[in-house]
């Protein structure tokens, strides 16, 4: 039984090399459709699939699946059991796949086989007390266990054995071999050997050299699922050869056996034995044959003297024919040497023959492999270059780049389809130097031929920019042509070869960039930059007298604060507008950055400069920005000679600038507040109510707490103007009749300071400013903006808030209707100490609520 270990190591040095083989076929699917496979397979084929001691499968087969896996990203749910049972749950529809499976015709009109993946060969294992076991022949009469629902079953019936004993696993089968139960039984290699040796019968059980047959292990799919059946061969092809090897590798191992094990040893040895049996055998017999030779000697001998009387006739007889049969001889040695030296020429003619025409075939075998080489090189560069083809097709397609070729004698050009699209031409185009020249910008016609008649001349590359008018469409596009033109050896001009591009985008481009490195990005007008560059070019006598006249929008900040930047960005832009439409055409006008402008007056006196100004001024009265007045301040400064410093020009105009604008500031800041106020109450007629009552109530109020009439004045005004900076919130979220939200909240959190900033700008407001700071400061440090508490605010928006909040209460609102005097006083009281100064409050409710002219008047 020692040939069988060799036989095992064989079996698995040829299954790995057949398995490299199998997998350079094996496809792997990757669709993205096919999420997760669910597969069956026997669980008792080792080592392909089979069971370790914890009851898990593991095996070739398993592990191959992982790798599919993780090629494929595709879910793989392996199940396993007994062969019978894999096969009948397949066909009832309970998996995708099943796994080791073998061909059989009958199986094809219910499953789909993909690639075979490994060879098992299935050979007769008998007990070594038989003997006459060859084939599948030598089986009848006897009983031959098989596993049922395995294909040597039906191999086994077809050979006319029927005496079968089905078992529903190979380990099995082994085990009832180990209990004497059989003693033959035919099954494939692999799985028959590892039980052998796993149970200790591997001494006990030969099998045949030759095997009943050679089967291959599938996977299949139920009939008619190409889908599933293309990812399994894509997916199992994307495995490497060389992970097939070390899957192999692990589970058949890779150990040489030692030599006294190896087949040509045991029969070395047997040999020798043999040979040993029959030199003894012959010396036996020649002993034997010595003794018998003795006695028939001395019966010849006497027979002998009998003879020599004949053989003394024959003698002289013999020696008459001896000298017919040497004269016969000498004459047929002379035609035989002839007849050798025919056939000696003859062979040597044969066999240089032999020799040309093996060189004719090698020959013929080199140039066929060469030209198959060849053919195949030729077909791998061909299809690099078809490659390399459609990619400069689609890269000059994309960068609209086109080439073209012009023989310069019959002035025609050809050009690639790039080009045709470029140029917005179809192939009935007239293309001669005619119909290019009718192309091309006539702006750049003269340019262009000139530019050619240089390059020729110079025999230099074409490197030209220019623009055409395309012909289907008419659009004027700009094109960037490079090329050389090719001259024989007279120097006389063939051709003109280039490619062209269409730069009209990136002319474009540069357009732009060009204007904004130039201009202001929000008014449009020149900015400081050209500003300055234009000031050193105008700076000359003959632009003398040179007025430089400084600009400042009135109130910008104000507004920005007040309306937003967005009404801002509008207000500079109508100013923009507006010194456009006041000033000449050569006069160059600039934003120097915020609310600046600057303009350039070149050959303009004291009196023009003054008309373009008032022009100006009346058409800045003209516009409005909503309700907003636009109010410029100018100052200018005149340079009428050449020693005269530029940039103290500059600095005069903008001294003279500022001067003004102390002047016409706070007018305008008057106006701008005026102007948020209306506003204010235009968004809410509710707020202007609640404004004129509270600053009724605050009035009151400073005269029953006696204050002098200025700060009663004060008072008044500070109570009209304490919610200003609502102009700045939202209109929806003041008017919103549900509960605000904790954003919305903070938003009107924010009012008293942008109050504070719109009445700090304005002249004789600061104190106004600070008392609507802290008009919703509370007594107890809980208020806003600032946290202020006690003595630490004013006494007017202490005032402010009591009207405020009284108001408020007794006024609807949109979240709810007004509340009564009697709750007003109820909650004000509350309150006291905490949010209102409680000496105010009962000043407040006695003199002003309950003052008898109050009740007359209400």
């Amino acid at each position: 039984m020692k040939n069988l270990r060799w036989n095992y190591n064989f079996f698995v040095i040829l299954s790995l090399a057949l398995a490299l083989i199998f997998t350079a076929h094996v496809q792997a699917v990757a669709t993205s459709e096919i999420k997760t496979i669910s597969v069956v397979m026997d669980d008792n084929y080792p080592p392909y699939s089979f069971r370790n001691s914890q009851g898990d499968l593991q095996g070739i087969t398993l592990d191959q699946w992982k790798y599919f896996e993780r090629m494929t990203g595709i879910k793989v749910n392996i199940t396993g059991m007994t062969w019978n049972r894999a096969y009948k749950s397949m066909i009832q529809g309970e998996f995708d796949v099943i796994d080791t499976i073998s061909f059989r015709e009958e199986r094809t009109e219910l499953l789909d086989y993909a690639e075979p993946y490994a060879s098992i060969e299935v050979p007769i294992f008998f007990h070594k007390n038989i003997s006459g076991i060859t084939d599948v022949n030598s089986l009848r009469g006897f009983k031959v266990a098989a596993k049922k629902g395995d294909s040597c079953i039906s191999v086994l019936e077809e050979n006319g054995i029927t005496d079968i004993e089905e078992y529903e696993t190979a380990e099995a089968i082994i085990q009832a071999a180990k209990d004497n139960k059989l003693v033959l039984f035919v099954m494939g290699k692999p799985p028959a050997l590892y039980y052998l040796y796993k149970m200790g019968m591997h001494e006990e059980f030969n099998y045949t050299n030759s095997s009943v047959y050679t089967s291959q292990f599938f996977r299949a799919v139920k009939k008619g699922d190409t889908e599933l059946l293309e990812t399994l061969n894509d997916g199992f092809a994307k495995i490497n050869k060389s992970d097939y090897q070390v899957i192999d590798n692990q589970w058949f191992g890779s150990k040489s056996m030692p030599i006294h094990e190896l087949p040509l040893f045991r029969g070395i040895i047997i040999t020798g034995a043999v040979v040993f049996l029959l030199a003894m055998l012959l010396f036996i017999w020649n002993r034997t044959l010595q003794r018998m030779v003795k006695q028939r000697t001395s019966e010849l001998y006497k027979a002998l003297k009998s003879r020599e009387r004949i053989e003394t006739e024959i003698r002289t007889l013999n020696t008459e024919l001896e000298n017919r049969v040497i004269e016969r001889t000498v004459q047929l040695e002379d035609l035989n040497s002839e007849l050798e030296e025919s056939n000696a020429m003859l062979e040597e003619q044969i066999s240089k023959r032999e020799k040309v025409e093996e060189e004719i075939r090698h020959l013929n075998e080199g140039l066929e492999e060469k030209v198959r080489i060849r053919t195949s090189q030729l077909d791998e560069l061909n299809s690099v270059l078809e490659e390399q083809n459609d990619l400069l097709r689609e890269s000059q397609r994309v960068a609209r780049l086109g080439s073209y070729v012009t023989d310069l004698n019959t002035r025609e050009w050809k050009c690639t389809q790039e080009l045709y699209e470029v140029l917005g031409i179809d192939e009935t185009y007239p293309r001669t130097r005619e119909g290019w020249l009718e192309i091309v910008h006539p702006d750049w016609r003269d340019k262009l031929t000139s530019y050619f008649a240089g390059i020729k001349k110079s025999k230099q590359r074409f490197d030209f920019e220019y623009k055409i008018i395309r012909v289907h469409d008419g659009e004027v596009r700009w094109l960037h042509e490079l090329g050389k033109v090719e001259f024989d050896h007279q120097d006389n001009a063939l051709r003109l070869i280039g490619m062209i591009q269409d730069i009209t985008d990136r002319k474009r481009a540069e357009e732009k960039i060009i204007y904004l490195s130039f201009h202001d990005q929000l008014t449009g007008l020149y900015n400081r930059r050209f500003f300055e560059r234009e000031l050193k070019r105008l700076d000359v006598p003959k632009n003398y007298p040179l007025t430089l006249v400084m600009g400042d929008v009135n109130g910008l900040k104000l507004i920005n604060d007040s309306f937003g930047h967005g009404t801002g960005d509008e207000l500079l832009k109508t100013v923009a507008e507006v010194l456009c439409t006041g000033c000449r055409k050569d006069d160059v006008i600039a934003r120097l950055g915020g609310d600046e402008f600057v303009i350039l007056l070149p050959k303009t006196d004291t009196e023009e400069t003054e008309q373009i100004l008032k022009r100006i001024t009346s058409l800045a009265l003209q516009k409005r920005v909503g309700s907003i007045e636009i109010s410029i301040s100018f100052g200018y400064e005149i340079k009428r000679f050449e020693e005269k410093n530029i940039l103290e020009l500059f600095k005069k105009a903008e001294d003279c600038m500022y001067k003004k604008k102390l002047f016409e500031g706070p007018s305008i800041r008057g106006k701008t507040i005026e102007t948020i106020i209306r506003t204010l109450h235009e968004k809410n007629r509710r707020e202007e109510q609640h404004s004129y009552r509270v600053s009724e109530l605050c009035l009151r109020m400073g005269e029953a707490l006696g204050l002098r009439e200025g700060e009663v004045k004060e008072l008044k005004s500070a109570g009209l103007l304490h919610d200003i900076g609502k102009i700045a919130i939202d209109e929806n979220i003041l008017n919103k009749p549900e509960k605000l939200t904790n954003d919305e909240w903070e938003e009107i959190k924010r009012h008293p300071e942008i109050g504070y900033r719109i009445l700090s700008t304005a002249n004789g407001m600061s104190e106004i400013a600070e008392y609507v700071l802290a008009h919703h400061e509370r007594l107890d440090g809980s208020g806003y903006p600032k946290g202020l508490k006690g003595e630490e605010i004013p006494l007017q928006p202490r005032i402010i808030a009591i009207a405020d909040a009284y108001d408020a209460m007794t006024s609807s609102r949109s979240y709810r209707g007004a509340l009564s005097d009697e709750v007003a006083i109820e909650e004000l009281k509350k309150n006291a100490g905490t949010q209102f100064d409680p000496e105010l409050v009962n000043v407040f409710i006695d003199k002003v609520i309950n003052s008898p002219n109050r009740r007359n008047s209400t």
